[in-house]
């Protein structure tokens, strides 16, 4: 039986051996380098939320991974991401106590063009394996100027928090929710989210993301 499809580093794109890796999805230079200068070591402060955590820094190989994974339908990119960011929640499960996790929403017509919302992918991956339920309770007010536009934090912080909306039907009152995003970068998106997940009855937020900006 021929090989249906070959397998490549997710971070260098060069092609992993035949034999030997299972499920590896990195190179073995780039799994060194990984462990060496990607992990997020620094303190994430999201306002309103208890706690918040990175699994990588968004930069270098990381970053150009990410933006296949969100632009060029590299869709199975969200399990590598998933695998760095579920120890993290792992070992805050006591102190966290999650009931649920939810995801950052995207637009509809980034929706339709992209096929899939990355947040939603990152956060089922996550949250399955840890028997925790994801569910959708946001969603994007249509038209809604990106936040890549916005000049300074405070027009992101403003242009954030009128994008957002509650989804009908979400169930968070009461709850321990952890919100998943994909990257936090000045975190106003995140502090909006967190906002309105407490305006909806959530009585603790907590944030996770696959990567971060660093502020070094």
């Amino acid at each position: 039986m021929g090989v249906l499809f070959t397998k490549r580093c997710v971070l260098c794109g060069e092609m992993l051996p035949a034999a030997g890796t299972g499920k590896a999805m990195l190179c073995s230079d780039c799994a060194a380098e990984v462990r060496q200068c990607y992990r997020c070591t620094e303190t994430i402060c999201i306002p309103g939320a208890v706690d918040a955590a990175a699994a990588l820094y968004y930069t270098g190989k990381v970053r150009n991974a990410m933006q296949r994974f969100k632009f060029q339908h590299k869709q199975h990119y969200a399990d590598w991401f998933a695998a760095q960011m579920l120890p993290l929640l792992a070992d805050r499960l006591n102190a966290w106590q999650p009931d649920l996790v939810t995801f950052m929403p995207i637009g509809w017509l980034r929706r339709r063009e992209r096929g899939y919302n990355q947040a939603e992918l990152l956060a089922k991956a996550v949250a399955e394996p840890l028997g925790l339920p994801c569910r959708a309770t946001l969603r994007k007010r249509a038209f809604t100027p990106k936040q890549s536009a916005q000049k300074d934090v405070a027009a992101r912080q403003k242009n954030a928090e009128r994008a957002l909306l509650p989804r009908e039907n979400a169930e968070v009152h009461g709850k321990s929710v952890v919100l998943l995003d994909d990257i936090i970068t000045t975190g106003a998106t995140a502090a909006a989210a967190v906002k309105l997940l407490r305006e909806m009855g959530a009585v603790r937020v907590y944030v996770l993301a696959a990567a971060h900006t660093s502020g070094k």
